[in-house]
């Protein structure tokens, strides 16, 4: 039955420039138009209730037609009906706002821009003063317990919104970020119990207790005559994220039946995208998580380079990509520079990032050229592509298809000062020289990773001392303003001139490049290249003599005591007398022995031959096998790497103190 609003509607008011418009061109044209206008409320009588209709407005459709002299058939006025059209205007608006929620609603993977599109659609087109509250869990992407939440609750505010012109929502009485326990007697509690929205106002008993329970909101309440309240749950898949309470103030009249359907529906949508940017956020946690803990938290100590790095997962909903970096150090105070990217987002690509470093690291300690580095990485990539062809379709976090990746390794010698690199599809680096000029570093392009069956080409470059190497993944130099090859030399440009810091340099160069929120991710390693310099390395050429291992050990001596290392002697002379006399046992001439000092003192012997010595366990009357087994005790470190003339063997160990 309908409410007696205490009111007769009345239709707008003649001096309407519209209305009259229309009444104009009716005469002149003389044919029958509709006129479609919005009224304002009419004032009530004091105690009636507020009459139906939109908001702040009724809606009128009235009908015009030319009214004719019987006698002459000339049009001597105008007739007029006026009907209310604010149920069928009202309908269409709430169709109209339904369709907008469709397209405003959840544009983004973010929890609380979410909750805040809903509020400034419904402001003031539903309510005057809109908030949005959610479970602490749903903003860190957890999983809430499924289900209808019971009792009092505590939730955290997230997005509100009112027509208040200027800065601020001075209506609302909780901050964003700010928590608030809702009694279970209040309608948002009742809602979230309940499962169901609920319409309430000010002749509710529990709504009267609510507002009186809380300072701030009894104040605001009497401030604004908030008089009618909606509480909608947030729910989405089965599971309870929040809730949304729509209000209206003095002014305007209480919602209805039909308004608590709109508000339901909008909520619900709202709630589907909550729960998928929480969704989000959880998987894009645990690959972040994922991701931090396979990339380099410490470099390792090395002398070859001074190194400094920028991580920066991407900020938009790409998700986390499989970008990584590293620094390895190798034997003779060698260092391995390597940069990488997996094609591809989320957990599958950080898992499979992890998988390759850990098997570059593996590879970098047999010391392997670049080349051959990267040929050995490739068939990894093929075999990891073939794995995952077994795997189930419903497999979690799989993604079928072929694995694709890039990598650039590079080799830098501080004795040489040549840098050697390999690229397997990857963006070639940066050099910044002393002077102050960069380019781009020309290389042999290789396919990527996971192709087959295709060479690797190495590309040496000698660097003075103090010159910079820039590596980075795509994100850094490619986006949708500019390709790889301008992004390049921007980043040039950013290098360009003098280098404070590495710390610096590295920031300079992402703000130089980057957006606020970089669509991929992006890796960025510098390296300032050092050399060690005649007084830090001695070598001899050794002939295939057996004899000559005294001569060795003297000439290791006179220089370990040019150096101030005569404590170092004793065991360097041991590790000298095995090695060479090794060489010449069992390898080729030509036969070299060098000596660095550096943070430590290496011991290098090289020959023609390919064998590489192993330990072994001596029995009681073998003549040999106890050698290496010493050298692996005396020292710090021992191995071999091959070379394009044989091998090298080499032994290291700390320097005196002091």
């Amino acid at each position: 039955m309908p409410l007696d609003t205490g009111y007769e509607p009345q239709a707008p008011a003649p001096a309407d420039e519209g209305f009259l418009r229309c009444v104009r061109r009716v005469a002149e044209e003389r044919a029958p138009m509709r006129y479609e206008c919005l009224a304002p409320e009419p004032v009530c009588a004091p105690g009636a209730a507020v009459p139906r209709g939109s908001a702040h407005h009724r809606a009128w459709v009235i009908e015009l037609w030319p009214v004719r002299d019987p006698a002459t058939g000339e049009v001597v006025g105008v007739g007029t009906a006026a009907f209310d059209s604010s149920d069928q205007h009202a309908a269409r608006q709430r169709l109209a706002l339904l369709q907008e929620a469709g397209t405003c609603i959840g544009t983004t993977l973010n929890v609380t821009r979410t909750a805040q599109e809903l509020a400034d659609l419904a402001v003031p087109r539903l309510a005057d003063f809109v908030s949005v509250d959610l479970l602490d869990s749903v903003l860190r992407g957890d999983e809430p317990v499924p289900g209808p939440v019971d009792a009092a609750v505590v939730l955290r505010r997230v997005a509100h919104q009112s027509p208040a012109e200027g800065e601020g929502v001075p209506e609302a009485a909780i901050d964003l970020g700010g928590m608030d326990t809702y009694p279970p007697f209040s309608p948002p509690a009742r809602c979230l119990a309940d499962g169901k929205p609920v319409l309430s106002g000010a002749g509710d008993p529990d709504f009267a207790a609510w507002i009186a329970g809380h300072e701030t909101r009894t104040a605001r309440v009497a401030e604004y005559g908030f008089h009618s309240v909606m509480a909608t749950p947030l729910r989405a898949r089965g599971i309870t994220l929040g809730v949304a309470v729509f209000t209206r103030s003095s002014g305007s009249p209480p919602f209805e039946p039909d308004d608590l359907i709109l508000a339901e529906e909008l909520a619900g949508r709202a709630a589907v995208g909550v729960d998928n940017a929480r969704r989000y956020t959880r998987e894009r946690t645990n690959a972040v998580t994922l991701q931090r803990s396979l990339l380099p938290r410490d470099l390792p100590r090395q002398a070859a380079v001074e190194v400094a790095y920028r991580y920066l997962p991407a900020g938009t909903g790409a998700g986390v990509g499989g970008d990584w970096f590293d620094v390895v150090p190798l034997s003779g105070t060698r260092v391995a520079l390597v940069v990488g990217d997996v094609v591809g987002h989320g957990i599958h690509a950080s898992a499979t990032m992890g998988r390759l470093r850990i098997a570059v690291r593996t590879l970098a300690d047999v010391d392997l050229p670049p080349d051959e580095l990267l040929t050995h990485l490739d068939d990894l990539v093929t075999h990891l592509s073939t794995d995952e062809e077994d795997l189930a379709p419903d497999e979690p976090y799989v993604v079928s298809g072929e694995i694709g990746a890039t990598c650039l390794y590079a080799v830098y010698d501080p004795v040489s000062r040549v840098c050697t690199f390999a690229s397997a599809g990857h963006v070639p680096p940066v050099v910044l020289l002393p002077d102050g000029t960069a380019r781009v570093v020309e290389l042999t392009p290789g396919p990527l990773l996971g192709v087959g069956g295709l060479p690797f080409e190495c590309t040496e470059l000698e660097l003075p001392e103090g010159s910079l190497l820039a590596f980075c993944t795509d994100g850094l130099v490619e986006g949708r303003d500019r390709d790889v090859g301008l992004g390049l030399d921007r980043l040039c440009e950013s290098l360009a001139g003098p280098v404070a810091s590495l710390e610096t340099t590295c920031d300079t160069v992402l703000k130089a490049l980057l957006p606020k929120s970089p669509s991929d991710d992006v890796a960025l390693l510098l390296a300032r290249t050092r050399a060690l310099h005649a007084d830090q390395v001695a070598a001899w050429s050794l002939p295939s003599d057996p004899s000559i291992v005294a001569d060795a050990r003297a000439q290791v001596t006179r220089q370990l005591t040019a150096w101030g290392l005569e404590e170092a002697a004793f065991v360097t002379e041991l590790v000298v007398s095995e090695l060479v006399t090794n060489a010449i046992r069992y390898g080729a001439v030509p036969i070299g022995l060098r000596l660095i000092r550096d943070r430590t003192l290496i011991c290098e012997v090289s020959d023609a031959s390919n064998t590489a010595p192993h330990l072994r366990r001596a029995r009681t009357y073998d003549e040999g096998g106890r050698g290496l087994h010493m050298v692996a005790q005396l020292t710090q470190g021992w191995g071999t790497r091959q070379t394009p003339m044989g091998k090298t063997i080499w032994a290291e160990q700390s320097l005196p103190a002091g």
